[in-house]
Protein backbone atom coordinates (compact mmCIF):
# COMPACT_ATOMS: atom_id res chain seq x y z
CA UNK A 1 0.00 0.00 0.00
CA UNK A 2 0.96 3.71 -1.20
CA UNK A 3 2.22 6.03 1.78
CA UNK A 4 -0.11 8.65 1.33
CA UNK A 5 0.93 12.00 3.55
CA UNK A 6 -2.00 13.74 2.56
CA UNK A 7 -4.41 11.26 3.63
CA UNK A 8 -2.54 10.61 7.13
CA UNK A 9 -2.92 14.06 7.87
CA UNK A 10 -6.52 14.28 7.12
CA UNK A 11 -7.20 10.83 9.28
CA UNK A 12 -4.89 12.40 12.39
CA UNK A 13 -7.31 15.85 12.43
CA UNK A 14 -10.57 13.71 12.04
CA UNK A 15 -9.05 11.43 15.38
CA UNK A 16 -7.75 14.63 17.53
CA UNK A 17 -11.24 16.87 16.81
CA UNK A 18 -13.66 13.85 16.91
CA UNK A 19 -16.15 13.66 19.67
CA UNK A 20 -16.27 10.44 21.87
CA UNK A 21 -19.17 9.33 20.12
CA UNK A 22 -17.10 9.86 16.79
CA UNK A 23 -14.13 7.93 18.24
CA UNK A 24 -16.06 5.24 18.86
CA UNK A 25 -18.18 5.22 15.67
CA UNK A 26 -14.74 5.06 14.34
CA UNK A 27 -13.48 2.26 15.98
CA UNK A 28 -16.23 0.13 15.13
CA UNK A 29 -16.12 1.25 11.56
CA UNK A 30 -12.11 0.48 11.42
CA UNK A 31 -12.67 -3.28 13.45
CA UNK A 32 -15.88 -3.78 10.17
CA UNK A 33 -13.13 -2.86 7.69
CA UNK A 34 -10.34 -5.28 9.05
CA UNK A 35 -12.65 -8.37 9.78
CA UNK A 36 -14.20 -7.38 5.90
CA UNK A 37 -10.36 -7.09 4.74
CA UNK A 38 -9.23 -10.87 6.73
CA UNK A 39 -12.18 -12.92 5.11
CA UNK A 40 -11.29 -11.34 1.48
CA UNK A 41 -7.34 -12.34 2.22
CA UNK A 42 -8.67 -15.72 2.95
CA UNK A 43 -10.76 -16.33 0.52
CA UNK A 44 -7.32 -15.48 -1.82
CA UNK A 45 -5.37 -17.68 0.30
CA UNK A 46 -3.43 -15.17 1.68
CA UNK A 47 -3.27 -16.61 5.13
CA UNK A 48 -0.97 -14.13 6.45
CA UNK A 49 -2.57 -10.77 5.13
CA UNK A 50 -5.55 -12.13 6.34
CA UNK A 51 -4.22 -12.49 10.48
CA UNK A 52 -2.75 -9.35 10.10
CA UNK A 53 -6.49 -7.84 9.16
CA UNK A 54 -7.59 -10.28 12.25
CA UNK A 55 -5.12 -8.75 14.63
CA UNK A 56 -5.92 -5.08 13.70
CA UNK A 57 -9.33 -6.06 14.43
CA UNK A 58 -8.92 -7.80 17.54
CA UNK A 59 -6.77 -4.23 18.67
CA UNK A 60 -10.10 -2.44 17.52
CA UNK A 61 -12.63 -4.58 19.66
CA UNK A 62 -9.70 -4.18 22.63
CA UNK A 63 -9.85 -0.87 22.37
CA UNK A 64 -13.69 -0.61 22.14
CA UNK A 65 -13.84 -2.75 25.43
CA UNK A 66 -11.65 -1.23 27.56
CA UNK A 67 -12.53 2.29 26.79
CA UNK A 68 -15.60 1.42 28.68
CA UNK A 69 -16.12 3.11 32.03
CA UNK A 70 -18.19 1.28 34.49
CA UNK A 71 -19.20 3.77 36.93
CA UNK A 72 -20.62 6.49 34.19
CA UNK A 73 -22.80 3.46 33.27
CA UNK A 74 -22.99 0.57 35.76
CA UNK A 75 -26.15 -1.09 34.63
CA UNK A 76 -25.10 -0.86 30.74
CA UNK A 77 -21.32 -1.44 30.51
CA UNK A 78 -21.78 -5.05 31.73
CA UNK A 79 -24.43 -5.98 28.95
CA UNK A 80 -21.95 -3.51 26.52
CA UNK A 81 -19.05 -4.87 27.50
CA UNK A 82 -20.36 -8.63 26.74
CA UNK A 83 -21.02 -8.16 23.08
CA UNK A 84 -17.31 -7.08 22.84
CA UNK A 85 -16.14 -10.38 24.46
CA UNK A 86 -18.37 -12.38 22.12
CA UNK A 87 -17.06 -10.33 19.50
CA UNK A 88 -14.02 -11.08 20.47
CA UNK A 89 -14.75 -14.65 20.94
CA UNK A 90 -16.25 -15.17 17.59
CA UNK A 91 -13.26 -13.66 15.95
CA UNK A 92 -10.79 -15.84 17.93
CA UNK A 93 -12.89 -18.90 16.45
CA UNK A 94 -12.68 -17.60 13.18
CA UNK A 95 -9.48 -17.26 13.12
CA UNK A 96 -8.40 -20.56 14.49
CA UNK A 97 -10.15 -22.05 11.12
CA UNK A 98 -10.57 -18.82 8.92
CA UNK A 99 -14.54 -19.54 9.31
CA UNK A 100 -16.10 -17.32 7.06
CA UNK A 101 -19.37 -17.32 8.85
CA UNK A 102 -18.32 -16.15 12.19
CA UNK A 103 -16.60 -13.85 10.52
CA UNK A 104 -19.55 -12.89 8.75
CA UNK A 105 -21.52 -12.97 12.17
CA UNK A 106 -19.36 -10.65 13.44
CA UNK A 107 -19.19 -8.24 11.09
CA UNK A 108 -23.22 -8.20 11.23
CA UNK A 109 -22.98 -7.55 15.02
CA UNK A 110 -20.51 -4.69 14.37
CA UNK A 111 -22.69 -3.17 11.97
CA UNK A 112 -25.98 -2.83 14.19
CA UNK A 113 -23.49 -1.11 16.52
CA UNK A 114 -22.07 1.30 13.84
CA UNK A 115 -25.34 2.01 12.92
CA UNK A 116 -26.51 2.97 16.81
CA UNK A 117 -23.11 4.96 16.72
CA UNK A 118 -24.21 6.97 13.57
CA UNK A 119 -27.45 7.93 15.23
CA UNK A 120 -25.77 9.11 18.51
CA UNK A 121 -23.50 10.96 16.07
CA UNK A 122 -26.28 12.42 14.41
CA UNK A 123 -28.14 13.59 17.10
CA UNK A 124 -25.00 14.79 18.64
CA UNK A 125 -24.16 16.97 15.28
CA UNK A 126 -21.07 14.71 14.85
CA UNK A 127 -19.97 14.40 11.34
CA UNK A 128 -19.33 10.52 9.66
CA UNK A 129 -15.89 8.43 10.35
CA UNK A 130 -13.48 9.75 7.13
CA UNK A 131 -13.50 5.76 6.32
CA UNK A 132 -17.24 5.69 6.27
CA UNK A 133 -18.17 8.24 3.81
CA UNK A 134 -20.58 6.87 1.28
CA UNK A 135 -21.09 3.40 3.60
CA UNK A 136 -24.48 3.13 4.29
CA UNK A 137 -26.22 -0.86 6.82
CA UNK A 138 -27.46 -1.99 3.03
CA UNK A 139 -23.61 -2.09 1.63
CA UNK A 140 -22.62 -5.45 0.31
CA UNK A 141 -20.98 -7.59 3.13
CA UNK A 142 -18.08 -9.25 1.71
CA UNK A 143 -17.82 -12.27 4.45
CA UNK A 144 -20.51 -13.56 2.33
CA UNK A 145 -21.69 -11.65 -0.71
CA UNK A 146 -25.18 -10.79 0.93
CA UNK A 147 -26.89 -7.59 1.40
CA UNK A 148 -26.53 -6.65 5.09
CA UNK A 149 -30.32 -5.42 6.54
CA UNK A 150 -31.31 -1.96 6.33
CA UNK A 151 -30.80 -0.14 9.71
CA UNK A 152 -34.79 -0.46 11.00
CA UNK A 153 -34.51 -4.58 10.28
CA UNK A 154 -30.99 -4.33 12.25
CA UNK A 155 -31.83 -2.40 14.75
CA UNK A 156 -34.86 -5.78 15.71
CA UNK A 157 -32.27 -8.29 15.68
CA UNK A 158 -31.34 -10.21 18.90
CA UNK A 159 -28.41 -11.28 20.26
CA UNK A 160 -29.02 -14.71 21.02
CA UNK A 161 -26.18 -16.05 22.07
CA UNK A 162 -26.00 -13.29 24.87
CA UNK A 163 -29.44 -13.61 25.91
CA UNK A 164 -29.95 -9.63 24.92
CA UNK A 165 -31.60 -7.24 22.55
CA UNK A 166 -29.56 -4.78 20.98
CA UNK A 167 -32.29 -2.22 21.42
CA UNK A 168 -34.15 -2.99 24.66
CA UNK A 169 -33.45 -0.37 26.24
CA UNK A 170 -34.05 2.41 23.05
CA UNK A 171 -31.03 4.77 21.96
CA UNK A 172 -28.85 5.79 24.39
CA UNK A 173 -30.07 9.18 26.64
CA UNK A 174 -28.57 12.79 25.84
CA UNK A 175 -25.92 13.05 27.40
CA UNK A 176 -24.83 9.80 26.86
CA UNK A 177 -20.97 9.46 25.68
CA UNK A 178 -18.51 6.43 24.22
CA UNK A 179 -16.65 6.64 27.44
CA UNK A 180 -19.95 5.13 29.65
Amino acid sequence: MAYHPAHDAYFENQVITATPQKLRWMAIDGAIRFARQAAEHWRQERIYEGGEAVIGCQRLLLELLSSLKPERAPDLVPQVAGIYVYLSRLLNEARSTRDQKKLAEMIDILEIERETWRLVCEQHGADTPASNAGANSAERNSAGGERLPSAPHASKRHFAPLGLSRFEAGPPAPGFTASA
